[in-house]
This record gives C-alpha cells, sequence and structure tokens, in this order.
C-alpha cells in the first residue's frame, strides 16, 4: 500500500492506525533510497515481506517509490514515499528531514536500513527524532573495497557516524570484520544476520521458460552469470576464461543477465576473442531464475563481494558453481568448496580450467539445494525476529 508522495505517510493494510502493532507483532521499519535494481534492493523487500506475513507491522520507507522491484512488495506491507528532494551532491541525505518526520509521525521500534549512504542518514534521522527508535545499520559490502576517492571519503565519514548507531549489521563475517576494523567500532556493536533468499520463489521461477529457446538443447553446455555490468563484477574475466573454454569446447555458451555500463565494452571483448556468436547478454530481467536452472555452471567473477545473493539464489536453482575466491562471502556460502568451485580472482585460465573441472564433475543438485535452506527466508526471517526481540525486549 503506498502512502502520499511529497510527504512522509503511510497506509495500514486492514485499517489498522500504523503506529500500532498487528497481532501483538512489533513495528519494524526498513529504508531504502528506491527499490531499484540490486542486490540489497532486493534483499530488503524480501525480508519486509516476510515479516510482515508473520504479522508484524513493517513500513518500506523509500526516498522514491520506484524500480524494478516495486511490483515485488507485498500487499501486506506499508509504503511511504518520502519523496526525497534532489539537492546537487546530497543524494539521499537530503531526505534526513523527512525520514525524521516520518519517524516522529510512525515511531517504529527498529528502522533498518542498508548501503552506505542510506545508512549515514538513518543514523542521522535517528538522532534527530524525538522518537525511541532502535536504528539499525547494514552494510552489504566489505569497507576494505574503496577504489574511488569519493568511496574513501564515504569511509572516512562513515568511520565518525556509525558509532551513533544503535548496532551495524554484516551480511557476513568478513563483511563485519572490516567494517569494525574501517570504523574502529567495538565487535560488540557489530551483527552478522545473513541475506535471506525466497527460495519457493526462485524454485518457482525456475521452471518458467525463456526467451532463447536453445538453452533446453542438451548438446548445449551453458555457462552463466548474472549481476550488474560493472567492473567490480570483473565479467571480462569471465569472457576472457570463456574464450580459453570454447576453443576447447566448442559446445559451450555463455550467457550474462543483467545490465550495467559494462555492457558496450564486454560486447567488444566478445568480438574481439571472436566469440561473439557465443555469447548472450540478456540485459536485466526480474527471473534470472530460469537462466540460473539451465546453467551446466553458473559462474561468479567479482572482484569483491559482501555476501553474493546471486550464488545462494544458483544454489537454490542445483546449480554446479564456479566463483572467484573474493573477498568476502564466496567462501562462506560455499563452505570452503563443498557446495562450489573457488578460484583466484582475476585469473581466467585457472576459471577456464575450473569451469571445464565443472562440467566434467558436476555438484549433486540435491546437495547445493540443501545448503541454500540455511539462506531461506524462513530462517532469515526467524534471525530477524530474533534480532528485533532481543533489542525492542518487552
Amino acid at each position: 500500500m503506498t502512502g502520499t508522495a511529497g510527504v512522509p505517510s503511510s497506509t495500514q493494510a486492514d485499517g489498522a492506525d500504523a503506529t500500532e502493532d498487528t497481532a501483538g507483532g512489533r513495528h519494524v521499519a526498513f529504508f531504502t533510497p528506491a527499490p531499484d535494481f540490486g542486490g540489497a534492493q532486493r534483499v530488503t523487500v524480501n525480508i519486509a515481506n516476510s515479516l510482515a506475513t508473520r504479522g508484524h507491522d513493517v513500513d518500506l520507507v523509500a526516498g522514491h517509490l520506484e524500480g524494478e522491484f516495486v511490483s515485488l512488495i507485498g500487499d501486506r506491507v506499508n509504503t511511504v514515499e518520502l519523496a526525497v528532494p534532489e539537492v546537487p551532491g546530497a543524494g539521499i541525505l537530503a531526505g534526513v528531514p523527512r525520514l525524521v518526520s516520518y519517524l516522529d509521525d510512525h515511531r517504529p521500534d527498529v528502522l533498518f536500513a542498508s548501503r552506505t549512504h542510506t545508512n549515514l542518514a538513518a543514523v542521522a534521522a535517528g538522532r534527530l527524532t524525538d522518537a525511541d527508535v532502535h536504528v539499525a545499520i547494514t552494510e552489504h559490502s566489505p569497507f576494505t573495497h574503496l577504489p574511488t576517492r569519493k568511496d574513501r571519503v564515504t569511509a572516512a565519514l562513515a568511520s565518525q557516524v556509525y558509532p551513533y548507531a544503535d548496532d551495524v549489521i554484516g551480511v557476513s563475517e568478513g563483511v563485519a570484520k572490516t567494517v569494525i576494523e574501517g570504523t574502529g567500532l567495538s565487535p560488540d556493536g557489530t551483527t552478522v544476520l545473513n541475506n535471506p533468499i525466497d527460495i519457493a520463489a526462485i524454485q518457482s521461477g525456475a521452471t518458467e521458460p525463456v526467451e532463447e529457446t536453445w538453452l533446453d538443447d542438451p548438446a548445449i553446455e551453458p555457462i552463466v552469470a548474472v549481476g550488474r555490468l560493472k567492473p567490480m563484477k570483473d565479467f571480462s574475466t569471465l569472457v576472457r576464461a570463456f574464450a580459453e573454454l570454447h576453443e576447447r569446447r566448442p559446445e559451450t555458451r555463455l550467457v550474462i543477465v543483467g545490465k550495467g555500463t559494462e555492457r558496450d565494452r564486454l560486447a567488444a571483448l566478445t568480438a574481439d576473442l571472436g566469440v561473439a556468436d557465443a555469447v548472450t547478454f540478456t540485459g536485466y530481467t526480474d527471473n534470472p531464475y530460469a537462466y540460473m536452472a539451465r546453467a551446466s555452471v553458473f559462474a561468479l567473477s567479482s572482484k569483491v563481494e559482501g555476501l553474493p545473493t546471486v550464488l545462494i539464489e544458483a544454489l537454490a536453482c542445483g546449480c554446479t558453481i564456479v566463483s572467484t575466491d573474493c573477498q568476502y562471502g564466496p567462501r562462506e556460502i560455499l563452505e570452503d568448496g563443498r557446495y562450489g568451485r573457488l578460484t583466484p580472482v582475476g585469473d581466467a585460465e585457472a576459471m577456464a580450467e575450473t569451469i571445464g573441472e565443472a562440467l566434467d564433475d558436476p555438484t549433486p543438485s540435491e546437495r547445493c539445494r540443501e545448503r541454500a535452506q540455511h539462506f531461506s527466508m524462513s530462517a532469515g526471517a526467524d534471525r530477524y525476529e530474533a534480532y528485533v526481540e532481543t533489542v525492542v525486549g518487552d
């Protein structure tokens, strides 16, 4: 249900007052710039839906209510659009006054935020509001990956602001460790909560058809990758690895699912390497699982991650996985290689060799699906509920 654009507002499902608990549940708010494309935003929507289904009063508070994931927000979730004004250089931080107004008016028990700029806004609003709200901010990426001056300035600001949060959540042990090291926070001020996934929805989506019907040809060995086409994901290493592999195994095809700034450069690279006819760029789809389910191997080539949701989703689809052993997340998800193969970051030759080994000796699908259960929405909602009860109390 959608609040009025331009001012903080919320419409409660079933007509109850937005500030009241439902069926003894807690009032929980999730703050996001917009439920747009990306793993962190999808996770936010999934958790909000799950907690609302369990009877909690859940608000999804967005700077702007737009993006690919709006349609995934459940009917039981209250949506609040702050309509953050455009202030050059400020981004979501321009929404702090309106977020403060939301907190003053609706007084949730807990405010969750994720991604650094959003976290900074949430902490500022938490300090300015009169409401007694527990502000829990979440980092999805390690603080060790700061490739630009802007990233370093943001991290320096976070190191000054994060200690004022009530809690800092890392989506993996590795991410939590880097936040502690990068901000000087005490380990007692951090919590690890893995990202959950909606396994039922993923496995349902996996049965859907795809436009590329040739993917159902048993003579073809599809290598599938999913993610934003940006430098950090290092799809260029995957393309180079595929070119080596394809020379030895011409039945292989590479399917890259996603959109981003690297699209044209990657397409040019496939042409330079002579594999353009064997590589498909699908663009964005809200159902990447139909492609994952058809993968002979699912590949992740990232230079750095936090807890890559796509790896967990691939496990739920029963995929044989090859991933770079990047910091952080893949080794944690795959349990040191038990549920998928790990290969060095940026090494196309090693990745090509490892994908070939995976094609010859695939991981049993049921073993992968069993591992995915650790990250199920049910398990994740249990962890989030336990967290909320711990910090809110009676």
